[in-house]
């Protein structure tokens, strides 16, 4: 009987010891990952120093530049409307489009600032720095995380039911970009941003 009892004390600090070691290596786990942002963080303000000094004193694509640049089609999607200078900042150049198709099916909107400028430069600079941090969360509704696809680092949101994917990145160190994808996965998408044809935008900024 007393060897039952012993046994069942040991068996109790055992359970114990485990709990709090496993405690013990969440919360490690937890600063590793803060002092490991932090020093993201500070690496980019670092960087964030020189983009906005490189592009306060450049000249912004004009809004009828970019409107001619957004495209009619983006894979089976045409374009149904657009918008220039609609961002709601002051002297940053912007063109929203969307895109549907002619039956029910996915949508997609398309968003680009040009962060020349002095205004556009710190818009630039603090949009870049959210996507760039190491990140991700999930629960029931979404699923949110810091994603690279081809040499693109971005902020990726999915809403699971809402079935919709929400893009957003800095191109070329230049211009903000936001895509939400109506009724499409985080893959569909980014097989749309491949075929934005972003780098005509850098071109244009020559």
């Amino acid at each position: 009987m007393k060897k039952a009892f012993y046994f069942a004390i040991a068996f109790l600090l055992m359970v114990t010891i485990s709990s709090c070691l496993g405690e013990a290596a969440d919360k490690l786990k937890e600063v590793k990952e803060t002092v490991s942002n932090t020093t993201t963080l500070v690496k980019e303000a670092r960087k964030a120093e020189n983009s906005i000094e490189l592009l306060k004193n450049k000249v912004s694509l004009t809004n009828e530049e970019l409107k001619t640049w957004l495209p009619k089609t983006i894979g089976d999607l045409e374009r149904s409307g657009f918008k220039v200078g609609s961002t709601g900042y002051a002297n940053v150049a912007s063109v929203e489009g969307t895109y549907e198709s002619q039956k029910q099916g996915p949508r997609l909107k398309v968003v680009v600032m040009d962060g020349a400028g002095p205004t556009g430069s710190i818009m630039m600079t603090g949009l870049g720095m959210a996507s760039k941090m190491e990140m991700e969360e999930e629960n029931e509704n979404k699923h949110q995380k810091t994603v690279t696809v081809n040499g693109t680092k971005a902020m990726q949101t999915y809403h699971k039911k809402r079935f919709e994917t929400a893009l957003q990145f800095v191109y070329d160190n230049r211009f903000g970009v936001m895509v939400n994808g109506i009724q499409m996965e985080p893959a569909e998408t980014w097989s749309m941003v491949e075929q934005l044809n972003l780098k005509q935008l850098s071109e244009l900024a020559e």
